[in-house]
């Protein structure tokens, strides 16, 4: 059985050990007019990826907090669109919520702005969690850090790196290095991360970047190696990978991250009350323990002025970036 299943059946079993705990010692916040009813939470994306996971675990953790059963529905599609639409188009009753992560709220406006005004109306609600992302190289490449793979790879034909989709974020990051550092790589795009790891560890393309939950069973294994992290520390799973800013670049994302959104016009005290038992559950040091910690997770739980604050300054980011690197607009 491949490593990644087993760390996601690792987490499904700590979730489902947490949930019986049922958060023993957090306060149930005040029931007085919200919430009522059952909450829906869409997740634009098919089950089993990490988006996915985060959101059904946070949902778990939230029903003892919320005194409602919090519901998890996948609206797969249109990169995303179709489940954010619904999201969009929802009653803003507190009743239904929808998960976003960077690439559709800082990039897809700029990449795909017809797609991204189909949704745009969306309020931020709080951020779940962050986690540290690896840039990575296959075998064929010989060992070092992110420079010596660019000495490697500069005035080398034939070299390809693998990305989760056409504007995805990896895509940007080895569009940035071809662009800043001149070298010659092919974009070989995958229908997601897993593939696109898959390939790399076949030494069928020679670059790639991921999230940490996906690329430490492979690490690990000695398949591929890790170039640098993202943002500016090491990290303590890779204390000999430096990070980009140690090694002189300044990529402006520090990896991925997940929240929630509501539909427009909700109740500011809702969305308020919401991301403060978010916080709740993702700074519990049991669920940190069981749930975050073994798929690298980084529970956050800000305000909703705070992850307004920072769309914004990733959004303004993600405007320079897909400028610098030329990724077209299909908009």
């Amino acid at each position: 059985m491949p490593k990644s299943d087993i760390d996601r059946r690792a987490l499904l079993r700590g979730l489902t050990a947490f949930g019986t705990l049922g958060l023993a010692g957090m306060p149930a916040m005040a029931q007085e007019d919200w919430p009522k009813r059952p909450i829906r939470i869409i997740v634009p994306q098919p089950p089993g990826g990490n988006l996915d996971l985060l959101v059904r675990a946070v949902s778990e953790g939230l029903r003892p907090v919320l005194g409602q059963p919090v519901v998890v529905e996948n609206r797969a599609g249109g990169n995303s669109v179709i489940g954010l639409e619904a999201c969009a188009q929802a009653a803003p009753d507190g009743s239904t919520f929808c998960a976003v992560n960077v690439e559709v709220m800082t990039t897809m406006p700029f990449i795909e702005p017809q797609l991204y005004q189909r949704f745009a109306s969306i309020e931020p609600v709080t951020q779940l969690a962050t986690s540290p992302s690896v840039v990575l190289a296959s075998l064929e490449a010989p060992p070092g850090n992110l420079k010596d793979f660019i000495a490697w790879a500069r005035g080398r034909k034939g070299l390809n790196y693998g990305s989760s989709g056409a504007g995805s974020t990896p895509n940007l990051l080895w569009e940035w290095i071809k662009k800043t550092e001149g070298i010659e790589l092919e974009h070989v795009p995958y229908r997601g991360v897993a593939d696109a790891i898959r390939e790399l560890s076949a030494g069928r393309v020679q670059a790639s970047y991921v999230g940490m939950a996906v690329a430490m069973p492979q690490i690990q294994a000695g398949r591929i190696r890790p170039l640098a992290v993202l943002g500016d520390r090491r990290l303590p799973d890779l204390p000999e990978t430096p990070s980009m800013a140690e090694l002189g670049y300044d990529f402006p994302y520090a990896g991925a991250w997940w929240g929630l959104a509501a539909p427009p016009g909700i109740d500011a005290g809702i969305s308020t009350r919401l991301a403060a038992a978010v916080r709740q559950v993702v700074t519990d040091e049991e669920f940190r323990r069981r749930v975050l910690l073994p798929q690298y997770f980084h529970g956050v739980g800000n305000s909703p002025g705070e992850f307004k604050a920072l769309i914004a300054r990733d959004r303004s980011s993600g405007e320079a970036l897909v400028r610098l690197t030329g990724v077209a607009s299909k908009g």
